[in-house]
């Protein structure tokens, strides 16, 4: 039987990766449920499992941040909606790094490595190289969109990404914003259009909008640890955009890179 823990901020995330989990071929027991940085740490005091499957971004801080303080030396599954840590991941026994949204196939082939590797530290750490560079490949040869085509009037114009301020998600409809103020219907979803995205000059702020660095006017606090950007662009300017809790640390890194 393997006995597994998750750390998930986000309740919905957390039941959907027990349903996964439940219907896996593999034996396979939740001991626990961890909502926050501070919860996990207080369980693997005392605790400990066979496999961790985490997410990067908690409430209260990153998971990279209960590994440390503990030195925990447990194979973990990564679960996260950010590329950039996959780099940094494998500084902690990782096995995979899922980005959501993962499915039923690609958690299964996580765990399936998992059990091919093995349990023991030993047998992850010896593989940890070669996982690294396997993700480095994929990196490199990863396409990042620059241009994009989108509709005015009766003709069609393909904008310079370093052109765009920003794009926004309303309901079943995507806008792009340019660096005018201009608003174009675009023809895609905003989960898909983060993955193709530079994530040096982009990044998703909350569900609704993803930001383009050049385009921030200013920056605020705002209630509790979030804050409020507003652009530089005349369609948004009276807008304050709220960076949610859970991105807020990952966005001041992003603006610190």
């Amino acid at each position: 039987m393997m006995q597994v823990v998750i750390i998930e901020d986000e309740e919905l995330g957390a039941e959907f990766l027990v349903q996964l989990l439940n219907k896996s071929p593999f034996e396979i027991e939740v001991l626990s449920v961890l909502d926050s940085k501070k919860e996990a740490i207080e369980w693997f005091k005392v605790n400990t499992c066979d496999l961790i499957f985490s997410d990067i971004h908690l409430g209260d801080g990153r998971s990279f941040e209960v590994f440390d303080s503990l030195k925990i030396k447990i194979p973990i599954i990564f679960t996260t909606a950010y590329d950039q840590y996959a780099i940094q991941s494998f500084d902690y026994y990782a096995v995979d790094y899922l980005l959501k949204p993962y499915n039923y196939e690609k958690l299964n082939a996580a765990l399936e490595k998992y059990t091919t590797l093995g349990i023991s530290v030993k047998q992850q750490t010896d593989n940890i190289e070669k996982l690294l560079t396997k993700w480095e490949e994929r990196q490199v040869n990863r396409k990042r969109q620059e241009r994009f085509l989108v509709g005015k009037g009766d003709q069609f114009i393909s904008l310079n990404i370093d052109d765009i301020a920003c794009f926004m998600a309303d309901g079943k409809y995507l806008y792009l914003f340019n660096n005018l103020g201009e608003c174009f219907l675009y023809d895609d979803t905003i989960t898909n259009l983060e993955e193709t995205l530079s994530t040096r000059k982009f990044f998703r702020v909350n569900r609704k909008y993803i930001i383009n660095h050049a385009a921030i006017k200013s920056i605020s606090k705002y209630s509790g640890s979030r804050v409020s950007v507003i652009l530089n662009i005349p369609a948004l300017s009276e807008e304050s955009i709220i960076v949610s809790s859970k991105n807020v640390n990952a966005f001041k890194e992003w603006l610190n890179a």
